[in-house]
């Protein structure tokens, strides 16, 4: 009998299986989680946060609607995110949940460094590979940790020396060369990072810093700052802030009608979507950021950047920023690692990460430069721009190569009374 027993078995599962081709397809293979720790509420990394979260769903849309991974039977993507509300405690324990009871084989985040650097340290304890955003902090790539990637960003000391470079490109140029300088900064480890070699460029420039002041992120009130800022009278306005606190401090120096050769951000708040808007165009109108992408006009040149922006627009309504690219960007990226891995295994995944040498292709073309790492785990292509708002626009500026070709750069910028 146990012959018929095995051929009604067969019978049966060939019946079913038949029906659920006829229902639509075989059986979807099983989603492979991604592990994402990202600021949505609570701090004021969160409006950033949101977008870049937006870009990262975005990214597993177009690559699970693309046949997901193939190397893995197509395998899609899904995201497992939390929200670390800022709160490098909320970062550790959820990455630890996230590893233990989700079991992901692969983490990305956590955009803040001061929740990146302590829970990366508990992926790289966990032996999963962590795909860093944005995060600054030098010390994330200088542990000699294993199983930590950082390929859309570098350490603070590189925008500060963006910063100061560009100054003094800007005031050679223009023959209008600063003298005095203040650093503001949110009490953080990316705004002390910054600052830090900040204040040692600029010495070497033998610029005067006379104002070097830190304040607490989500500041409920910055104007004790702004009156400073306007009684010292610097050249260069250096502000390192996320986006709630930019808002506040530009629109302070508008009201105070702060005059300066130039107030230059350093890519956070000031490239935020929601921040030209927020101050309004004359607060922020001929003021400098940096920025870790150039914009539109020298990014959107392929159908894949193109299909990105469009769809991003579409769906947000609002168009996207660093941020967004950076989190769609990354996606990618763990793509391209998990089709040459071929399995989900962690170490798999970390070799694959540690091998990427993705040059001239779509995703490097969005983003405007290569990811080749180091042993670090550092990308040794990455850098980065500075950008001149306009007419409610970004506009890069420097380095001259990146410059788009419209835009005629405005140094000093002109004193408040003679706006509009």
């Amino acid at each position: 009998m146990k012959p018929t027993v095995h051929r009604w078995a067969g019978a049966i599962a060939s019946a079913l299986s038949l029906s659920a081709l006829l229902a639509g397809g075989a059986v979807a293979a099983e989603p492979l989680k991604i592990g994402y720790v990202i600021p949505l509420s609570g701090s004021a990394a969160a409006a950033s946060g949101q977008e870049m979260s937006r870009g990262t769903h975005l990214a597993v849309k177009h690559i699970n609607a693309a046949g997901g991974v193939a190397a893995l039977g197509g395998r899609p993507l899904a995201l497992v995110e939390v929200d670390s509300r800022g709160d490098p405690k909320v970062g550790i324990t959820e990455t630890e949940r996230l590893i233990t009871v989700e079991k992901v084989p692969v983490m990305i985040g956590a955009f803040q460094s001061s929740v990146t650097f302590p829970a990366t340290a508990v992926a790289e304890k966990y032996e999963i590979p962590w795909i860093v955003d944005l995060s600054a902090k030098a010390d994330i790539t200088e542990r000699g940790f294993k199983y930590v990637f950082r390929p859309t960003q570098i350490p603070s000391s590189g925008n500060a020396d963006s910063v100061v470079d560009f100054v003094a490109w800007a005031g050679k140029r223009s023959g209008s060369m600063a003298r005095t300088a203040a650093i503001v900064f949110e009490n953080t480890d990316w705004g002390q990072d910054l600052a830090q070699r900040m204040r040692a460029r600029l010495k070497e420039l033998s610029i005067e810093i006379v104002l070097d002041e830190a304040y607490p992120p989500n500041a409920p009130d910055l104007r004790p700052l702004v009156l400073k800022l306007k009684g010292r009278a610097p050249d260069v306005i250096s502000v390192t802030s996320y986006t709630a606190d930019a808002i506040q401090i530009y629109k302070l120096i508008e009201q105070m009608q702060v005059d300066a050769v130039a107030v230059i951000g350093s890519g956070a708040g000031q490239v935020d979507p929601s921040f030209i808007n927020a101050v309004g165009k004359r607060g922020v109108d001929l003021s400098f950021t940096t920025n870790g992408w150039a914009g539109y006009e020298s990014a959107i040149t392929t159908p894949f950047a193109k299909r990105f922006w469009d769809d991003y627009v579409a769906e947000y309504k609002s168009e996207p920023s660093e941020f967004s690219v950076v989190s769609y960007s990354v996606v990618w990226l763990l793509k391209d690692a998990l089709e040459r891995a071929g399995k989900d295994d962690p170490k798999a995944i970390r070799d694959a990460l540690a091998a990427t040498r993705m040059e001239g292709n779509e995703v490097t073309k969005l983003l405007g430069y290569d990811v080749v790492f180091d042993a670090k785990g550092q990308n040794v292509k990455k850098r980065f721009v500075v950008q001149q708002i306009a007419d409610g626009k970004y506009h890069a500026v420097w380095p001259e190569s990146v410059a788009s070709p419209n835009y005629k750069m405005v140094w000093p910028e002109p004193a408040w009374s003679a706006r509009k």
